[in-house]
């Protein structure tokens, strides 16, 4: 059973290949990223926000963010993580911005649906929202980084400043813990 959709090596690729083009001054390739990844940008920003509109603003701001910074892209790197950072980067300063820093914990990130499934991302969003209430912060935090934001195992360990095995073993215990709340659901 499919719980969000992923997104493939190839469209990582290309996304990478997108922002490097924006880089070089290719406007066309800013509307090409939106196009292909923005539904699935909207989703991150909304796990932040809880919000619709605010997401949308972020979302929108991100975007400006893309073109300004793109040249700080690492050719070769995973070009959808990049963007993700982009737009939680966006979405906690806004928070900042409107005093709600408070409300946005790592327990609120992954309740990207409100019940209705917008953007195809999640089926079950309330079994995924049970197996996460699971897991302790830092195994959240982790599988949030490695599924939600598609990101690798390197890449999670450099943003949680731990060592790429260690990340490794909390999130295979994460993913355990969630595969025994599914179980006892019968998924």
């Amino acid at each position: 059973m499919l719980l969000f959709s992923v997104i493939t090596e190839t469209e990582r690729e290309r996304l990478g290949t997108l922002i490097v083009a924006v880089a070089n001054g290719d406007g066309d390739s800013l509307a090409q990223i939106y196009e292909a990844a923005g539904g699935r940008l909207l989703s991150v920003a909304m796990g932040y926000t809880r919000n619709l509109f605010l997401a949308e603003d972020v979302l929108q701001d991100s975007f400006i963010s893309i073109a300004r910074h793109c040249h700080q892209f690492k050719k070769g790197t995973n070009g959808y993580a990049w963007l993700c950072t982009v737009v939680r980067n966006t979405a906690l300063n806004a928070l900042k911005y409107e005093g709600r820093r408070q409300g946005a914990d790592i327990d609120s990130f992954f309740a990207l649906s409100d019940g209705v499934d917008r953007f195809g991302t999640f089926e079950n969003s309330h079994l995924v929202e049970k197996a996460m209430r699971a897991l302790d912060k830092e195994e959240r935090t982790a599988i949030w980084l490695k599924y939600f934001n598609e990101m690798t195992v390197r890449e999670v360990a450099a943003e949680l400043n731990k060592s790429k095995s260690t990340v490794h073993e909390l999130i295979i215990r994460a993913e355990n813990k969630m595969r025994a709340v599914m179980s006892e659901n019968n998924v």
